[in-house]
């Protein structure tokens, strides 16, 4: 996903096994922590569906990557205006997913989220005519068996649960369109973006739109829909404000680690799906610690439905990285899921993102 350097470019000398390793901790814990946070936000009465506080500190962190990168890159208009259209997509698809969140709980919200790697996969094949192997569609095929077995598991924990898994799903899916489309963007010749600036703008682009929504909506509504829930939680505007800074902090050490590891993780594709399933299992495991029998009801708890569906998902995901990995040796090329740098001359083939 992250811009190669030019082959004529002297190449940064490669990070050293401790600093990946660390980076690799920081994506794990960050990933986890964020659906937790989620959580607490709702505890504290500040995660209100209708206000969207939480997602203006959310992508308050993705902009934040930007004033650490040392990037002084400049980009076309029109490069603005195609990373401000992905921008607008995952604007949509994040709301859902922690909207979702909020009515399905978090260990719901691993499992579904799980899939984002098989949705890259699939929007790879539609928008950039990336080829699949058996074995690659036999692992989404087992990944969308583990989102029914989870889809057939919520009906019996009451509308608002369904409703949430319903979010999660269709946001992961438009979350992984954006994955595609910012590949897209990363690969596009002279155009070619770089990760810290596609991040920079991204995070802005959002951050903005939130902001308007805070002015014209939430403004009128903030007394109702924030102050009143808060004070019914026993909440003082100084928790509040920890609680959404430390929402926006992960955020940021998210994208910020995101493309280190995905870059200088060995293993690519294989040790990033074994990560993302690591990740669902940490949370659920977190979730049923924390909120199991304290707040909500089963949808906190680590129930047989839940751990069989997690195992599904999560062999799929493994099934379909390691189907990549050995796709991307046999090709030297290929779509790996954003999960695994190539080389821009053995990709760019033409298909581009356009607007």
């Amino acid at each position: 996903m992250c811009r190669p350097p030019q082959k004529n470019a002297p190449k940064p000398p490669l990070p050293s096994v401790q600093t990946t390793a660390l980076f690799v901790l920081l994506y794990i814990f960050s990933g986890v922590t964020q659906p937790l946070l989620m959580e607490v936000a709702v505890i504290h009465g500040l995660a209100d569906r209708r206000c969207q506080l939480y997602m203006l500190f959310y992508f308050a962190g993705t902009a934040g990557v930007s004033l650490f990168s040392g990037s002084d890159e400049s980009l076309s208009w029109t490069t603005t205006a195609k990373t401000a259209l992905v921008a607008a997509i995952d604007v949509v698809a994040q709301a859902m997913n922690y909207s979702g969140t909020t009515l399905a709980g978090p260990t719901i919200f691993a499992v579904v989220y799980s899939s984002v790697t098989v949705w890259c996969a699939l929007f790879a094949r539609l928008v950039l005519g990336r080829r699949m192997s058996i074995q690659q569609w036999t692992a989404i095929l087992v990944v969308f068996v583990g989102l029914g077995v989870t889809g057939l598991a919520t009906v019996d924990l009451g509308p608002d649960v369904v409703k949430g898994t319903l979010l999660v799903g269709v946001g992961s899916a438009m979350h992984a369109m954006t994955y595609v489309l910012s590949e897209s963007l990363m690969n596009n010749g002279k155009e070619s973006v770089s990760s810290a600036k596609l991040c920079g703008v991204y995070g802005a682009v959002a951050f903005t739109a939130y902001f308007a929504w805070q002015v014209f909506y939430t403004s009128r509504h903030f007394v109702q829909l924030i102050l009143e829930p808060m004070k019914e939680s026993g909440t003082t505007i100084a928790m509040a404000l920890a609680i959404l800074l430390s929402i926006s902090v992960m955020n940021m050490l998210h994208s910020a680690t995101f493309f280190h590891t995905v870059k200088y993780c060995p293993g690519g594709s294989t040790s990033a799906g074994v990560m993302k399933g690591l990740q669902a299992a940490l949370v659920f495991g977190a979730t049923s610690i924390a909120f199991c029998n304290r707040i909500g009801g089963s949808e906190m708890c680590f129930t047989e439905d839940k751990l069989v569906s997690l195992l599904i998902v999560v062999a799929g995901v493994i099934m379909f990285a390691r189907a990549t990995d050995i796709q991307t040796r046999k090709s030297q090329g290929g779509y790996e899921d954003i999960l695994s740098e190539v080389d821009i001359s053995e990709v760019e083939d033409g298909r581009q993102f356009t607007v």
